[in-house]
Parts: C-alpha cells; structure tokens; sequence
C-alpha cells in the first residue's frame, strides 16, 4: 500500500472559474493524484498525491504545461481525509 501525502501549491495567474478547471484538469491527469481542491480566491491547490507517482515536481511541471506558475507553499504530513 503506498502512502498519501497531501501538498499544498502557490499557483499564479489562476483569475477565474476557467482557470479553476484548467488546474483542477491538469492536476487529475497525473498518474498518482487521488484528490484536489483548487482555492481561487487564495491562489492555491491542495491535493492529494502518492508521492512516488506524482512526487511534487512532476505536480509542479502539470501546472506549469498548463500555463500555471506554481510552488510549494505547504506540505501536510500523511492524513486520511482533507476535510
């Protein structure tokens, strides 16, 4: 069983509802993201990740093909739920 990590990512140029879907979108197409939550209003992405599928530059490197600029603002240790 591999284990969950759950990060949260700065992104930047993120505007509107559009920009929310594209970054939710390109976040899910990673092979090992189970989970994520786009935060417009705070610039941010938290997501939930196996991080020896999708270690947080291959996340970071989604972002940026989808014309997002992004970066580690938190990482948040091993959890069950992000309630």
């Amino acid at each position: 069983m591999s284990r969950k990590n759950e990060s949260m990512l700065d992104v930047l140029g993120m505007s509107c509802s559009s920009c929310v879907h594209h970054v939710g979108q390109a976040l899910r197409e990673v092979e090992g993201v189970t989970e994520v939550e786009v935060r417009l209003r705070e610039g941010k992405v938290r997501v939930r990740h196996d991080p020896n599928e999708a270690p947080l530059e291959r996340l970071i490197a989604a972002l940026r093909d989808a014309g997002y600029e992004s970066s580690l603002s938190r990482s948040v240790a091993p959890a069950e739920s992000m309630a």
